[in-house]
């Protein structure tokens, strides 16, 4: 059984291989995505198309998460995770888009964890002194 921490895992594997169907599928009907405290898309139609052009935009997108962290009460979970992205080329060479933190809300639905709410907040570019 898929638990709401495995959906991280689900989520990157499926977004990085251009399968905006199956992605958009790990997500509640009327779920709400968000980048920086901005709403992106809200349903699953919506976030199945900002996907698709995600994929166009990005090609060869890599997602690495990690320090999973999921808390569970009853049919509902909160959870967390870092996330770091890089676009590879053809060449297989990385190139970084960005790192940050992922924040999501979970809802069991007949017997079957979705994302409800998911926020992705990038952190911020560190300051370069002009002192090094």
């Amino acid at each position: 059984m898929t638990g709401p921490a495995d959906l991280y895992g689900l989520y990157a594997q499926h977004y990085d291989a251009g399968r905006a169907t199956d992605f958009a599928g790990l997500f509640t009907v009327d779920a709400v995505f968000r980048t920086g405290g901005v709403e992106r898309a809200r349903g699953r139609a919506a976030i199945e198309e900002l996907a698709s052009a995600g994929f166009r935009r990005l090609p060869g997108i890599r997602h690495y998460v990690s320090s999973v962290a999921t808390s569970v009460d009853g049919d509902e979970a909160t959870g967390g995770a870092y996330v770091s992205a890089v676009q590879l080329d053809a060449g297989l060479v990385p190139t970084p888009v960005t790192t940050g933190r992922y924040v999501d809300r979970f809802v069991r639905v007949d017997g079957r964890w979705l994302i409800d709410e998911h926020s992705f907040d990038p952190f911020p570019e560190p300051e370069v002194s002009d002192d090094a």
